[in-house]
């Protein structure tokens, strides 16, 4: 057996020792490193909606960011109206709010959503009785 034991085991406590500070370097976070959420500004744009009913509803509601933009107490079975929105490049959720007339059968409303790009989106909402729905729009 060569070597002190006790001299063995403080080579091995130094080399220990010596990876310490670059491992606390590494996993503690400064404050220059340490970066804050940037706010993003999302650029209102027109878009249109056109609403087109099977059955005329009692009411409907259009909400964007649990936020009502249009509201028909009284629609009629073909609606139409140009919105002023934040439209982000990843598209926009519209909330829609559909209350159909008591005993009412299955009816259906179709959403044609015409973008800042003039491109025209559809997509149609079936329900009976009130329906509570989201679609998303590129």
């Amino acid at each position: 057996m060569r070597g002190s034991p006790l001299f063995r085991a403080l080579l091995a406590f130094l080399g220990i020792l010596s990876l310490g500070w670059p491992l606390r370097r590494l996993t503690s976070a400064t404050e220059a490193v340490r970066e804050q959420p940037v706010a993003v500004v999302v650029a209102a744009k027109e878009i249109g909606l056109r609403l087109s009913f099977t059955l005329v509803p009692k009411s409907v509601k259009v909400l964007h960011l649990e936020k009502e933009v249009w509201s028909e107490t009284a629609p009629t079975a073909e609606l139409e109206r140009s919105l002023t929105l934040p439209f982000p490049d990843e598209g926009i959720d519209l909330r829609f709010q559909i209350e159909w007339p008591d005993d009412a059968p299955l009816a259906a409303m179709r959403v044609t959503f015409t973008d800042p790009a003039d491109d025209a989106h559809e997509k149609s909402v079936w329900s009976q009785g009130s329906a509570d729905v989201v679609l998303t729009f590129p």
